[in-house]
């Protein structure tokens, strides 16, 4: 069995989609990066599954647009945040499937930070979980911010 200690981490992705309630998850992984002195990969994933099979339009190119600076703004808060802190920060906006990006960068990075809606019923049923996705599937141990219910 292999024994991981904190003080190994040296590279901590934290993954956001922006929502109010994953500030906790920023606050979180911001803290342990500076508990441990690790660096912090920042991943905003705009989720565009809602908008496979639409063929692009204007309205549709306006509207990743419109997704695509907010993703900017919510990084470069991050970033002031991180840089307040001392923490070395780098910023990245990916489009896709949340989990699946999330996982594919697992291999590149020593701990994953996320958050987790409890949904159920149909929206469970339809958009699934994509921390358990992610604690399935990544490369490497996985903190789970539970978030406000949706």
């Amino acid at each position: 069995m292999m024994v991981i200690f904190m003080k190994d981490y040296k590279r901590i992705i934290i993954a956001t989609d922006g929502s109010e309630e994953n500030e906790r998850v920023i606050q979180q992984g911001l803290s342990l990066a500076r508990l441990v002195g690790a660096s912090v990969k920042v991943l905003f994933v705009i989720d565009t599954g809602g908008l496979s099979g639409i063929p692009p339009d204007e309205l549709i190119t306006a509207l990743e647009g419109h997704m695509e600076s907010e993703a900017e703004r919510v990084l470069e808060d991050i970033g002031e945040k991180a840089d307040e802190m001392g923490i070395k920060v780098e910023k990245s906006i990916k489009n896709g499937d949340p989990s699946q990006i999330i996982t594919s960068e697992s291999n590149k990075e020593d701990i994953i930070v996320m958050g987790h809606h409890k949904r159920s019923g149909l929206s469970r049923l339809f958009r699934g979980s994509t921390a358990q996705n992610v604690i399935e599937k990544a490369d490497c141990p996985v903190m789970v911010i539970r978030l406000e219910d949706e």
